[in-house]
């Protein structure tokens, strides 16, 4: 359950839209990544207007914001503290419900790494967006 809820929680960060792909995880991994999601909104104090202009590929240039995005990739483990994602473990443990389609924009961001993992998660997230945004959606 926690490489699942890892995987997703790797690049898709924020809170759930309806139709999106994760309204069809079960409520346990759906209340797993809302414990994930309070708890980086609360060391980083984001405001919860940043997280939903980056669902429609606003991305503010934002120190909190940043440090929230980084804050849910380390939690998972899917980040270092320098920047360093493991996108070859990300890909590989996408549950199959995200697998294909998730896979794909994972892999066309891999050349993503910044000198922090806010920088990197913040770029991620960008990059992410853009290789597929009708795919891109936050938790």
């Amino acid at each position: 359950m926690l490489q699942f809820l890892t995987a997703t929680a790797i690049f898709f960060v924020g809170t759930a839209l309806a139709g999106s792909p994760l309204d069809k995880l079960d409520d346990d991994t759906k209340e797993m990544m809302k414990m994930l999601h309070d708890t980086c909104v609360d060391q980083t104090g984001v405001q919860e207007s940043q997280i939903d202009s980056a669902r429609h590929g606003e991305f503010t240039e934002d120190d909190h914001f940043k440090d929230y995005l980084g804050c849910v990739y380390q939690q998972t483990g899917a980040l270092s503290e320098d920047g360093v994602a493991d996108y070859d473990t990300i890909i590989g443990m996408l549950p199959e419900l995200l697998a294909d389609r998730g896979g794909k924009m994972i892999t066309k961001c891999k050349h993503v790494k910044e000198n922090s993992a806010a920088a990197t998660a913040f770029e991620l997230n960008k990059c992410l967006y853009k290789a597929d945004p009708e795919f891109f959606f936050i938790f």
